[in-house]
């Protein structure tokens, strides 16, 4: 410190004539006066720097690299104790109030005037509400985007305040999706479909609402009697599977023009042949949905899909708007409610001739009450005493109408990105005529866990158009996210495809690369930016189910066809799944 003074001196003395151009204002003053010995010290520094570089340094100006004046200065030193070193403390700051998360200011106003309007829906919006959020640059029930542009315009957490059922936040970052779902405990709760609740509970006057929208306690002990008849896929039905698929390509056959193009209404098919593979798995029927005779318009297949489609548009169309079905029967609300009646006429008279079959069987009851691991789904719930044939109804009809439009659609998602990339579909078909190279070569359990291309492809596809492209949870307790405090009983939507498609998740996140998935090492692989069936106990059901329906169906087209796409990029409309907005018009192409 000592050599410091006569530096602090000459400072002060320089200081006291210099000019001043204006008077000092009482804040400037202010500032003068509070000067510390560490303000000093950095004055002196930066001073002594300014004087010793007056202007710009020539060549005759410049100090000599052994000048003895340099070498003086640059033998300075500050002799520093240790000991008086202080440690620093870092100080954890207080997460901030739930009220202080940015959301739209908009919703404050309407808050007040809420009450006069019905109840919103749950999974998310109504139209009025998106325009009023995003200036009505945007529409609903298209997309994802009015999701991504509240990220975009408020930042990684969003709080929707106000009208809607509580309070609700949106969360797209895979730590926040982790917190969220690490605090969601054994029993966790999420929302329902609230006009499928009221179709149970005031339509048909069921004893519960469905197992869908089950909470808590129930909803485990419903998943815990159901959960190992939809996780193991019987070995002995793969067979039949592979028979719906050859149908499907015989139908192909059929359909196709001389280009190889397929008619504009191609994801019918699709949805005929997710349709075949669930009621083989479920209730050892072929109902010939994807046979001539089916697409009669009197026949049983062809009620079944017209009702399925029908039920899947406007159940969309009632729970993602205001809920006036609640105080009277809509038009929408009446073509779903008629919709729903014909598909639970069909799983109730398919309920009762397994009843009929098992009773008949009592040999199979006397060896434990269980069925041979050949036996269908439907054998296998009604053999477990736990769960009640009405429960099964309507898990069944959940499972159809969001379950198989959603296989059909993941299925049309994956033809479409192997026909957007004709390298990555010659790599497939490669692995594919490498465990079987014969086209009549019937593709089995071992054949379609060692295609781990396959797997990757379905993965990445999955990544880009999962099936949900959000999913929900309440709170149980309080949590602290990104430095607010989240309280209790909060609705969580996690935006889960926008997770998968953010560039600080993958590398080129909109490209189809399905190599990200074969190095366990990757980056890219994190456990919670990509959950395409969700995540615990909440997750799909039905997940075995319809990868092995994926896998089995994409390895016989691959091999048999080259599938191309030349139309404009096919995208995805939100209808309480993700479906594809533009026809599948793709070419199926003989391979020589």
């Amino acid at each position: 410190m000592q050599r410091l003074l006569p530096k602090i001196l000459s400072l002060s003395r320089r200081c006291s004539v210099m000019k001043v151009s204006k008077p000092l204002t009482a804040n400037e003053g202010q500032k003068c006066l509070n000067l510390t010995a560490s303000d000093i010290i950095s004055a002196s520094m930066t001073q002594t720097q300014a004087a010793a570089m007056p202007g710009p340094l020539t060549r005759a100006d410049a100090i000599p690299l052994l000048d003895p004046a340099a070498a003086e200065v640059s033998t300075t030193t500050f002799e520093v104790s240790p000991l008086g070193m202080e440690p620093q403390v870092t100080v954890e700051k207080a997460p901030l109030p739930f009220e202080e998360i940015p959301g739209p200011a908009v919703l404050k106003i309407w808050e007040k005037y809420w009450k006069y309007v019905p109840l919103l829906g749950t999974q998310l919006f109504s139209s009025l509400l998106i325009n009023r959020f995003t200036q009505g640059r945007l529409s609903w029930n298209r997309n994802v985007t009015p999701l991504k542009y509240l990220f975009n315009e408020y930042g990684c957490i969003v709080r929707i305040n106000g009208p809607l059922s509580g309070e609700i936040v949106m969360i797209h970052r895979p730590e926040h999706i982790a917190e969220v779902l690490k605090q969601e405990g054994a029993v966790p709760a999420r929302s329902g479909i609230d006009i499928l609740q009221h179709y149970r509970l005031n339509h048909r006057k069921c004893r519960l609402a469905g197992p869908y929208s089950l909470q808590g306690s129930e909803w485990l002990e419903v998943r815990e009697k159901v959960e190992r008849e939809f996780r193991q896929i019987a070995t002995g039905f793969l067979d039949k599977i592979d028979m719906v698929s050859d149908e499907l390509i015989s139908r192909i056959y059929e359909i196709r023009n001389r280009q190889d193009e397929v008619p504009a209404n191609f994801h019918e098919d699709m949805i005929r042949w997710a349709m075949e593979c669930f009621c083989t798995l479920t209730f050892n029927k072929h109902l010939g949905f994807l046979e001539p005779a089916g697409y009669n318009p009197t026949s049983e297949p062809a009620r079944i899909i017209s009702a399925l489609m029908t039920a899947h548009k406007y159940m969309s169309r009632c729970e993602t708007g205001f809920q006036v079905w609640r105080f009277f029967l809509t038009p929408f609300a009446r073509k779903l409610f008629e919709a729903c009646d014909i598909l639970d006429g069909v799983i109730g008279k398919y309920v009762r001739q397994t009843q009929s079959n098992l009773r008949s069987r009592s040999s199979l009851m006397e060896k434990g009450g269980r069925a041979e691991d050949s036996s269908p789904v439907l054998e296998k719930l009604l053999l477990n005493e736990g769960v009640h044939p009405d429960d099964i109804c309507t898990l069944l009809m959940d499972m159809i109408i969001l379950g198989v439009q959603a296989t059909a659609n993941c299925e049309a998602f994956l033809l479409y990105h192997l026909a957007r990339n004709p390298r990555t579909q010659r790599k497939l078909y490669d692995e594919i005529v490498s465990v079987s190279a014969s086209k009549g070569t019937p593709f089995t359990e071992n054949t379609l866990k060692n295609m781990r291309y396959l797997q990757a492809c379905i993965q990445e596809s999955l990544r880009l158009r999962p099936a949900f492209p959000y999913f929900t949870r309440l709170l149980p307790k309080t949590i602290s996210l990104h430095g607010y405090t989240i309280p209790k009983g909060t609705f969580i939507i996690m935006a889960n495809q926008i997770t998968s498609q953010r560039e600080e998740n993958y590398e080129d996140p909109d490209k189809f690369r399905p190599e990200r998935w074969l190095t366990s090492s990757s980056k890219e692989n994190t456990d919670f930016s990509s959950l395409p069936f969700g995540y615990g106990a909440r997750s799909c059901l039905g997940k075995n189910m319809a990868e092995a329906n994926m896998m089995l169906l994409t390895a016989k087209l691959v091999r048999q066809y080259r599938i191309e796409y030349d139309y404009a990029d096919i995208k995805s409309n939100f209808m309480m799944v993700n479906v594809p907005n533009k026809p599948l018009r793709f070419r199926f192409v003989d391979r020589s």
